[in-house]
């Protein structure tokens, strides 16, 4: 005959095992060991948590519900707040408040405070409420699914819409030294740049400098206005009005993840920003909106549809004025969410047939409105390249934003360098070891320098 203790540690094992690999990460294990438990005693409220929540981390969400709901009639406070994120996630507002407010309740009955996660997805709710009243009714023209490294290469501008520039082309015109770059944007007439670049703390923040003639930065500085509302600011997209700003954020007026924002500038800074709202936004990660009004065409990108290592780029037509869908039309959360982006087109338009007509042509080697800095290096065979698409080589192309990168540094150096010699002519002797040192160190760049122009001939040819 058994004892008691023995019965409970049997019967507590696989609840604490499922618990010890969940809080590690190790879901499908965890989901296993949870199984037993549930198997053993389907109520059993730790047991159905364990594999519900695992389930759900495992992105299997219909085969989480069932184990989850069994969970939060069990008072496991927990499961009431994943149940809380997945109606959110869903656009399912009172489901969500229902969850929410069970969440309240099982911690009462327990005497526990009320964690800040119930106060931010509360306030998420009611976000979600104000903006499904006013989800914009767009003429979505295409849907594609892209890397999500390179996504900005599925964005067909044309070069009046100007261009969006990679995180090493940035890094090649010396934007930030350092610093994790995003994508930036630079408008047709090439007279200024906007990016984003990270602090220490990983929070991201907007940069804009004019360039000068010879294609360095003019006083590179951070935007003013406080864009980033409290997290990161990225993706800039300035129209062609020099005002009209599109980027996204994560800040506290954000729905979730990034948001795409629109404000405007002037003289003094920018006005506060505006979130625009849905469908262009979601619980997820939504940025870098641009509209190019010489086609017609819009674009934004996604990874609401969690598609591993790719984002949606949605293709849309924008219009003069913001028409909003009926609040009481049955697929308006569907519209919201763009779970089927038939609600959001016109039956009688071809669309295959109006891209075709609108998008620019597409030219060998050409990356779609992604920008390559200004240049002109000859590479010894009567050819002249003049952008980082003229490289077939990825190795020569590579070559090439390194030879950029280091000879803006020497640029700079040669100033300083001079700035140096200038204090000297004025008396100031107590500089001539540095001089020498700076000396030094130029002779060692112009080295780099020329030793990295003549690897990307060599690697192209």
């Amino acid at each position: 005959m058994f004892s008691t203790a023995f019965l409970l540690s049997a019967y507590g094992a696989p609840v604490d095992e499922a618990r010890r690999l969940y809080r590690e990460g190790s879901y499908e294990e965890a989901a296993e060991q949870a199984r037993v438990v549930v198997k053993r005693s389907p109520r059993d409220g730790n047991g159905n948590f364990f594999l519900g929540a695992s389930l759900y981390r495992l992105g299997r969400f219909d085969e989480a519900l069932e184990p989850l709901k069994q969970a939060e009639s069990r008072s496991v406070a927990e499961a009431a707040q994943l149940l809380a994120e997945y109606a959110i996630d869903r656009y399912m507002v009172d489901d969500a408040e229902s969850h929410l407010d069970k969440w309240a309740s099982i911690l009462a009955k327990a005497k526990k405070d009320t964690p800040a996660e119930h106060a931010a997805l509360s306030s998420r709710l009611v976000m979600l409420r104000n903006m499904l009243g006013r989800v914009e009714k767009i003429e979505i023209v295409d849907s594609i699914a892209v890397d999500s490294v390179r996504f900005f290469e599925a964005y067909r501008l044309s070069p009046q819409a100007g261009r969006i520039l990679p995180g090493e082309a940035l890094n090649s015109i010396g934007a930030t030294a350092g610093a994790e770059l995003s994508t930036g944007y630079m408008p047709e007439n090439n007279s200024e740049i906007l990016w984003s670049a990270s602090d220490a703390s990983g929070v991201f923040e907007l940069y804009g400098a004019g360039i000068l003639d010879d294609g360095t930065l003019d006083h590179p500085a951070a935007l003013s206005g406080g864009l980033g509302e409290g997290g990161s600011a990225m993706y800039p997209f300035l129209m062609p009005d020099g005002m009209t700003l599109y980027f996204a954020n994560d800040g506290e007026n954000s729905l979730g993840g990034l948001d795409i924002f629109m404000t405007r500038r002037t003289d003094e800074g920018y006005f506060v920003p505006q979130n625009m709202g849905m469908p262009y936004n979601s619980p997820d990660n939504d940025f870098m909106l641009a509209i190019d009004e010489a086609t017609g065409l819009g674009w934004w990108a996604t990874d609401r549809n969690h598609i591993p290592g790719k984002v949606t780029v949605y293709v849309f037509m924008p219009s003069q004025m913001r028409v909003n869908a009926d609040p009481d039309d049955p697929n308006l959360a569907a519209m919201a969410r763009l779970s089927d982006i038939s609600l959001m087109q016109n039956p009688e338009t071809d669309y295959e047939a109006l891209l075709a007509s609108r998008l620019p042509e597409v030219k060998a080697g050409d990356s779609h409105g992604s920008a390559s800095p200004r240049f002109a290096l000859d590479m010894g065979n009567g050819k002249v390249y003049t952008s980082l698409s003229d490289f077939r080589k990825e190795a020569a192309r590579s070559a090439m934003l390194e030879y950029l990168g280091a000879e803006v540094l020497l640029r700079r150096h040669l100033a300083a360098e001079e700035a140096l010699r200038e204090q000297y002519r004025r008396g100031d002797t107590g500089v001539a070891s540095e001089i020498l040192e700076s000396e030094r160190k130029t002779a060692e760049m112009r080295k780099r320098v020329a030793a990295l122009r003549n690897s990307a001939v060599r690697l192209e040819f």
